[in-house]
């Protein structure tokens, strides 16, 4: 975009109408579970045709509507804006202080279920992409805004379902995810979801320990022992190691955790669900433990998962594996980090830093395609 073009967008901004379009998003309930996204995706979709845009929706199941809408010249250079629509559960109503779907602006914080994560970054490149269709013209390249249904279920019918049909991928994207304004995430750790099966000898229950073997027993053994995954040590590239101890900084920062910087370079492990036993009376046959390890950026996932199932195999189990990503970085080095470390200079007077998120986004399907990606979006970052 050429400084005159840009000149000319900044100039249109108004703050207030970006937060009145993020109030009216957070008052359109798009909770996933269940993961109906059908009116705010016609909302969206509204707002863009009312301005003579022409809109795709593809809902690859029902309920999953993505919305895709183009501006510019096609056939060069292809800048997505990516945001989802969906929001976690607001879960038990009378926890909260306000109608979870207030959508108003109080005290200086906009609050609503998904007021960070993420309608105010989804209001942003909404209403960014309406101010430059007066401009399309002027671009040097092709805009696109991708609006999608379940990243906070794995995004497989939204981000996952478009790239994989080669919808929309671009030649670089920016994620509005919430980052902060003075930050920039370039990168995320990969996800190693596992269930492990351990197995006993049941007896009757009134024999216990004395006879038979528990399956609960050797499982919990097993989790004692499956902690040492955590002092597994990646090789990080040089590109990325004043970054990832920028990131740990940035971390300990945000949590206020001493120490929980170590996420960033080690992996981390959750017992999350844990199955177990028939009847009280019984000593249990069977245990499943499902376990979340997040892997950081120099390791891969194999190598996690050959180390976890050595250890499994010394209690006779199994590992069945439910999903499983490599940690997916953008270099720091490229054009559109550069972009929008530049732009973030020029307009707010900061100099942002580069980071390393512990989760993993929807930014890891395009870093799979080999499009640089990056997070950038409002947020209070510290209360995600």
């Amino acid at each position: 975009m050429s400084a005159n073009l840009k000149n000319k967008v900044l100039e249109k901004i108004r703050g207030e109408e970006v937060l009145e379009l993020a109030c009216r998003l957070i008052k359109i309930p798009s909770e996933n579970p269940p993961g109906n996204m059908s009116e705010i995706a016609s909302f969206i979709e509204d707002r863009l045709s009312s301005l003579g845009v022409s809109v795709e929706r593809y809902e690859p199941i029902k309920g999953r509507v993505n919305i895709v809408a183009r501006i510019g010249k096609s056939g060069g250079k292809e800048l997505v804006f990516n945001g989802h629509m969906d929001v976690v559960p607001a879960g038990d109503r009378s926890r909260w202080d306000f109608d979870p779907f207030l959508g108003e602006v109080k005290n200086g914080y906009l609050l609503g279920r998904g007021a960070s994560d993420m309608k105010g970054g989804l209001a942003g490149i909404i209403y960014a992409f309406e101010k430059l269709i007066k401009y399309e013209k002027e671009l040097e390249g092709e805009l696109t805004l991708v609006c999608v249904a379940d990243e906070e279920t794995g995004g497989e019918n939204g981000t996952g379902y478009l790239v994989s049909q080669g919808i929309a991928v671009g030649s670089s994207v920016v994620i509005a995810e919430p980052t902060g304004m003075d930050l920039i995430d370039i990168g995320q750790k990969g996800a190693l979801w596992m269930r492990i099966t351990i197995y006993g000898k049941p007896i009757h229950g009134s024999l216990s320990p004395y006879a038979g073997e528990s399956a609960i027993l050797k499982a919990a053994d097993l989790m004692k022992e499956l902690l040492s995954v955590t002092e597994l040590k990646p090789r990080i590239q040089e590109d990325m190691k004043a970054i990832i101890e920028e990131s740990k900084k940035i971390a300990e920062k945000l949590s206020g955790i001493k120490n929980i910087g170590r996420i960033l370079d080690h992996p981390t492990i959750n017992f999350g669900i844990i199955r177990g036993g028939t009847k009280i009376n019984i000593v249990p046959e069977k245990c499943e433990v499902d376990v979340d390890i997040r892997v950081p950026v120099g390791m891969t996932s194999d190598e996690v998962a050959e180390y976890v199932e050595k250890i499994v195999s010394k209690y006779g189990g199994e590992v069945s594996y439910l999903a499983k990503g490599n940690a997916n970085y953008t270099q720091p080095s490229s054009e559109i980090v550069e972009i929008a470390k530049s732009n973030i200079k020029q307009i707010l007077g900061v100099e942002p830093k580069l980071f390393v998120q512990w989760a993993s986004s929807d930014a890891r399907f395009y870093r799979g395609k080999g499009v640089p990606t990056i997070h950038y979006g409002p947020a209070e970052v510290e209360v995600i």
